[in-house]
């Protein structure tokens, strides 16, 4: 894991950016090269690339957005415009928001995931926001529909994807009926949240210089 290098995309990057998506989703949820240039152009800073001896094998976008989870639940496809973000990034949103989280095949236990998340951490310390937010998958969930209750299911850690978030720290506050169209996880998202522990810190400015990308 030494060699690998987490930094900012450029444009130049998305036809390497769109191998990992591809490899990593079904055609039909891979995001597209429009996409990533309007991911790109709206929010540059908020889109991450994990190269390894040069080679982009992870990528993360996010967005700006004010969202109080409390009072609100939105599908993926409310709260990313699509994929798009144009329309649903807010660059004064007082929350981090995950619209996309993809690894290569090849280097899915390496830890780059983990790393990736811990890069949009920085980023929340630096920018200062309240909150960093990410709609999961519960990919095994299809496994076990029968047996128990999509609430059952997410709190008995039966699944991979679920293992991986709290394990990198973020807590479940919600469930989200038709968050992404999904048959394994049957539609169903799970809301996730990591509170900024230095927001409006009077520290936070030391913390941000040292917690950088």
């Amino acid at each position: 894991m030494d060699k690998i290098k987490i930094r900012q995309a450029k444009i130049e990057d998305i036809p390497q950016i769109l191998n990992v998506e591809k490899g990593a989703w079904n055609e039909d949820k891979a995001a597209s090269q429009e996409m990533f240039e309007s991911r790109i152009k709206t929010f540059p800073e908020g889109v991450l690339v994990a190269e390894s001896d040069g080679k982009i094998v992870g990528v993360v976008v996010t967005e700006k957005v004010n969202y109080d989870y409390k009072n609100e639940a939105y599908t993926w496809y409310e709260i990313t415009d699509n994929g798009f973000i144009r329309n649903s990034h807010n660059p004064d949103g007082d929350t981090i928001y995950g619209v996309d989280l993809s690894v290569s095949p090849e280097f899915q236990n390496s830890g780059i995931g983990t790393k990736l998340l811990e890069s949009i951490g920085k980023m929340a310390i630096r920018c200062n926001v309240k909150q960093g937010m990410l709609g999961g998958r519960i990919p095994e969930y299809h496994k076990y529909a029968g047996k128990m209750t999509v609430e059952d299911y997410v709190n008995s850690d039966l699944d991979s994807e679920v293992r991986f978030y709290k394990k990198a720290g973020l807590k479940i506050v919600k469930i989200i009926p038709n968050y992404f169209k999904d048959p394994e996880s049957l539609d169903y998202g799970i809301l996730l949240i990591w509170k900024n522990p230095f927001y409006n810190k009077w520290y936070r400015w030391l913390a941000a210089s040292i917690f950088k990308v």
